[in-house]
């Protein structure tokens, strides 16, 4: 034990092992890491997006909504397997968390849109 703590890394690389569970051969490589993340992403971004770049604006926005939430409850009710949970109670939180998030995103914007279309409206009358 004395040996270990002796050298700072061995000590970290040894603790990271032993009660994490995580090691320098089992881990990936960061680059990797990187490259799926910016694939996820950017996967996930066409969801909504899709819609809009296929359909008039009107007809887009309703088939973006179920679409996002579809994609939503897919992803987590896969994930499901893995954590051993059920899937439809996770897709369906998964799916709720997302809509309360873009609601806030929606509330927030619709807000700021006001305070800003009100606050050049004002400049302009000056």
């Amino acid at each position: 034990m004395t040996r270990i703590l002796a050298d700072p890394e061995l000590a970290i690389d040894t603790f990271v092992a032993e009660e994490v569970g995580l090691s320098a051969a089992t881990m990936g490589s960061p680059v990797s890491a990187a490259a799926g993340s910016l694939g996820a992403f950017s996967m996930g971004a066409l969801v909504p997006l899709l819609p809009f770049l296929l359909l008039p604006t009107a007809a887009a926005l309703p088939l973006a909504v179920a679409a996002s939430l579809l994609a939503l409850f897919a992803i987590e009710a896969g994930v499901s397997r893995q954590t051993h949970r059920p899937a439809s109670r996770t897709g369906l939180r998964q799916m709720a968390l997302g809509a309360l998030a873009a609601a806030a995103t929606y509330g927030i914007g619709a807000l700021l849109g006001a305070a800003v279309h009100e606050a050049t409206k004002s400049e302009g009358s000056l």
